[in-house]
């Protein structure tokens, strides 16, 4: 029904001058993404930068002898980074921990990703037609592995899995990934609700919501919205959880000629 934050625009102040390879299609980038790589990746060359298509910004560098693509949220706040790792240049010991979980399979790709709380090896490992992405620590733990998976996939930390485990006890992880301001957004299956659960760069947890259909919303919710918005309908409507015990139903009303306004509503009937 919604996006978790409105989508900001990176400024356009602070323009930042690329190399002479680049082309028009460079998005401009602003103070805070210029000085994060200046500072976490000293003598960074900036090479390009673009938005992928889940509205990440990816920023090309070229830094110490190694292309890096930085990925930055819509606030400009960091989301990962990741780079390609030669064949040479795999520690020995994430070699023997692939070789001895997935005998028989060869290496084919490696990438290293660098997250704030978790960094990790992804490394696509093939035996004939059949392909796996094994994600490894650097001091050789196998953190998790899937069919076709993507280098650059999240890893869920231990804080994370841990969160899930206590809050919702007995619920199933789904599927995982980052949404256009570098949330990482769990998909789980609780009971018989499907919730997006959403936590930060740093695993802290940030929101969870789930669909609730409009015959299931309190009475006092609906006489609400009925008096204020005596010409309006509910086309879709979410419960939101979020930290410090705030809840709310997230309620998108249209009316005849497309007007469509979200409207927050307490359990008991107080308008946000």
């Amino acid at each position: 029904m919604k996006k978790l934050f409105p989508v900001i625009l990176f400024s356009l102040f602070a323009l930042v001058a690329c190399s002479d390879d680049d082309d028009n299609n460079n998005v401009p980038l602003n103070n805070a993404v210029t000085e994060f790589i200046s500072t976490r990746y000293e003598g960074a060359k900036i090479r390009s930068s673009e938005y992928e298509n889940n509205g990440l910004l990816e920023v090309e560098i070229l830094h110490n002898g190694k292309v890096k693509d930085v990925y930055f949220n819509s606030q400009s706040n960091w989301v990962y980074t990741t780079w390609d790792v030669r064949r040479a240049d795999i520690p020995s010991v994430v070699k023997s921990a692939v070789s001895e979980a997935y005998p028989g399979y060869g290496i084919d790709e490696v990438d290293f990703v660098e997250r704030e709380t978790i960094s990790y090896y992804a490394v696509e490992v093939q035996k004939g037609n059949a392909e796996i992405m094994v994600y490894v620590s650097p001091d050789g733990e196998i953190l998790e592995s899937s069919v076709g998976g993507s280098s650059t996939k999240p890893v869920l930390s231990d804080a994370v899995r841990s969160f899930i485990d206590e809050n919702y006890p007995g619920a199933r992880i789904v599927s995982y990934e980052y949404d256009a301001n570098g949330l990482l957004n769990v998909e789980i299956v609780d009971g018989i609700i499907e919730k997006d659960v959403y936590f930060d760069n740093n695993d802290n947890w940030v929101q969870t919501d789930w669909d609730v259909s409009a015959e299931r919303l309190p009475d006092a919710v609906l006489q609400a919205l009925a008096n204020a918005y005596p010409h309006y309908v509910i086309d879709s409507a979410d419960f939101v959880e979020r930290p410090g015990d705030v809840e709310y139903y997230e309620i998108e009303l249209e009316k005849a000629g497309g007007a469509e306004i979200v409207v927050k509503v307490t359990a008991d009937g107080e308008i946000l």
